[in-house]
């Protein structure tokens, strides 16, 4: 047969099967898309090329952004070979009527050839310029999103365009070689038949079953065990592995054994809607039940990254007001009491001299410990064994009576047992017993967080923190003298903060480093809100720029499973639907049945999702305390906003797939 008819059978069946072809190249061109500007922007010499950085922080934003593209990597790999199996499974039919008609299978692989070298053309091509054009447009987002000046120049990435052409051509090539071994292993009868297979009714897999309720348990115990940071590090990973491999497993086992349930209550199942659907939902479960089972995972996924996102940008302001207090922030060891005031003084005369104006100055000096807890009692850590449990560990600043009531300006006094303490990690009341280092104290109240925040060390967030007020200063050195040579009871650590009338220039900030390192000072010791916010805003809007690429690339997945899902099921039913008109199946009980039929599991894969994010809800938030404080209410506030977001979506894609797959079943040729 000469090539010219066979390029008219490849359009001609591009052409007729253009419904599942049309979704599959948006989603091949939309992967190549996203990839192709992970992998541009990673490259960019706007953010950091070649070990330059563009602004600080750029090279953190620059290695998220390659991790980013190898996950897009696995990702398009699976996502495209099981689109693909969608495309090929409605295809054989028809190839097996080519072959039918006398097409040898050299005839049939030069389609099949044809076909995946304009997909891939189409896909790739498609999705580079795409990329090109929107590349631009992503770069002045994170600009946006870091709070950078808008960049003025385009940039093409040769490695880019590399990465892109090599990781596609070659998917599209396995995604071909797959094509063509599943057409020429079967027989022209066999391939024109492959639609009326039929299957039995399935069993409920007991093993998969029990294995499905004991990782789903695990995974579940394993996550509401975390009580803190250390904990959620070590559990997190296990526990999502657990409840994917929970979830595979019941939406296989379990789905069946609810239809089955279903199938055994006559008030339920022997109605015109519910007997066609259950029936129909029972014979095709064991595809069905995969499908629902990656919906469930990609909508968890999109729901965790999103949920994340939006707590990142909801907190951001808090974060940065908590890690910063003050425009100007100095922190010391000094030796003795009282020797972090001429620090001060020499500040003050420094800020002087260049002219700067304050409108609030603070002073602060404490002590800070490292504890770690076990059993209701407090030693201070070992430092051989420091990191080896950190889910133990607490940061705790000790103050006396007479310098917290200079800080927060009160006239307390505290008996020799008793304490006031700030926790992070859990709530005291009045009375409650402390034992801290061996010693028995009676708690008399909670210490104001507001005169005493400044000592807080907001870079050791991953651990629990404690501020223990003691009745007078010998006290605490006692305590710290029984620790023996791990601490030193004679040094203070100093905070020095200063709130100014307007913001420094960065030539006022090296000024004032310059006239402090005159002073003896370190020039280290000195930080500047205004610098620290543009490096926070570079590190987590770089995360919550490229959680929500992951968001958009797992949700699109999601709304294409979803489609191939309905589409190829239509088509299956598409008979039997007929079969049943013919017997006296009304088309308003057809409706009704497919409604059926598509609700009764469409939104299972959802609502399990949203209980699986439910769940973890608690571990995630002290897995993103490594990065940044996250209060549960507005986590939980996230979740919610999210979930009904996702709903509203979610039930949209609903209302198009059943609508199509109406069409396709009620369909009369």
């Amino acid at each position: 047969m000469n090539h010219k008819l066979l390029t008219k059978f490849v359009f001609s069946g591009m052409q007729k099967n253009k419904k599942t072809l049309i979704p599959y190249l948006l989603a091949g061109t939309m992967t190549v898309m996203i990839y192709y500007i992970l992998q541009s922007l990673a490259h960019c010499p706007y953010i950091y090329k070649d070990g330059v950085e563009a602004f600080y922080g750029a090279q953190i934003i620059s290695i998220l952004l390659e991790i980013s593209g190898q996950i897009v990597a696995v990702f398009a790999a699976v996502f495209l070979f099981y689109t693909n199996q969608f495309m090929i499974r409605a295809r054989k039919k028809e190839m097996g009527l080519y072959g039918v008609l006398g097409m040898s299978k050299k005839n049939i692989t030069y389609i099949l050839a044809a076909e995946s070298l304009i997909h891939a053309l189409t896909s790739i091509i498609t999705g580079i310029m795409m990329g090109t054009f929107l590349n631009k447009l992503m770069l002045l987002i994170l600009y946006k999103i870091i709070n950078q000046p808008p960049v003025n120049g385009l940039f093409f990435s040769v490695e880019a365009l590399k990465s892109t052409l090599v990781l596609f051509v070659i998917l599209f090539a396995v995604s071909l070689i797959y094509n063509v071994a599943s057409i020429r292993v079967g027989k022209p009868i066999a391939l024109l038949q492959s639609d009326r297979t039929g299957e039995k009714e399935p069993k409920v897999k007991v093993p998969i079953f029990i294995l499905g309720i004991i990782t789903l348990t695990a995974g579940y115990k394993l996550v509401l065990s975390a009580k803190s940071i250390g904990g959620a590090v070590n559990i997190l990973f296990v526990s999502i592995l657990l409840v994917v491999i929970a979830t595979y497993c019941l939406f296989t086992a379990g789905s069946i054994f609810i239809l089955k349930c279903m199938k055994k209550n006559p008030k339920f199942y022997y109605k015109t809607k519910n007997f066609i659907s259950v029936s129909n939902l029972m014979f095709r479960m064991k595809h069905n039940a995969a499908g629902l089972a990656s919906i469930c995972v990609l909508s968890t996924g999109v729901i965790l990254l999103l949920t994340c996102g939006f707590s990142l940008m909801m907190l951001i302001g808090k974060n940065i007001d908590d890690r910063y207090p003050t425009d100007i922030i100095v922190t010391e060891t000094v030796s003795e009491a009282g020797k972090g005031m001429d620090d001060f003084a020499a500040i003050n005369k420094a800020l002087q001299q260049d002219g700067i104006v304050t409108t609030d100055q603070i002073y602060r000096q404490y002590r800070n410990i490292m504890v770690t807890e076990k059993d209701g009692k407090q030693k201070i850590t070992d430092p051989d064994t420091f990191d080896s449990d950190i889910a133990s560990d607490i940061v705790t600043y000790l103050l006396s009576a007479a310098d917290y009531n200079e800080y927060a300006d009160m006239n307390l006094t505290l008996k020799d047992d008793e304490i006031l303490i700030y926790s992070s990690g859990k709530e005291w009341k009045k009375g409650d017993n402390l034992n801290f280092m061996g010693k028995e104290y009676t708690v008399a109240g909670e210490a104001e967080y507001s005169a005493i925040r400044y000592i807080i060390d907001s870079t050791m967030s991953i651990f629990e923190r404690e501020i223990l007020v003691f009745p007078d200063d010998e006290q605490i050195c006692d305590l710290m003298t029984e620790a023996g040579q791990r601490v030193n009871p004679d040094e203070y650590e100093v905070f020095i903060g200063y709130q100014l009338e307007k913001a420094l220039t960065e030539e006022q900030m090296e000024t004032v480093r310059a006239l402090m390192e005159l002073g003896g000072l370190n020039r280290e010791a000195i930080r500047f809100k205004s610098e620290e916010m543009s490096a926070f805003y570079s590190i987590y809007g770089g995360i919550f720029f490229v959680g929500m690429f992951l968001a958009a690339l797992f949700l699109m997945a999601t709304v294409m499973i979803i489609y191939y899902k309905q589409m190829s099921e239509g088509y299956e039913d598409q008979k039997r639907f007929q079969i049943l008109s013919n017997v006296g199946l009304t088309e308003k009980e057809a409706k009704e049945s497919i409604r059926t039929q598509v609700m009764l599991l469409f939104y299972l894969p959802v609502a399990v999702a949203i209980m699986h994010m439910i769940v973890a809800s608690s571990v995630v938030r002290l897995f993103l305390r490594m990065i940044l404080i996250v209060d549960a209410f507005t986590f939980d506030m996230a979740i919610a906003i999210v979930s009904m977001i996702f709903l509203v979506i979610y039930t949209i894609v609903y209302k198009i797939t059943s609508r199509e797959y109406y069409k396709i079943v009620n369909r009369k040729d």
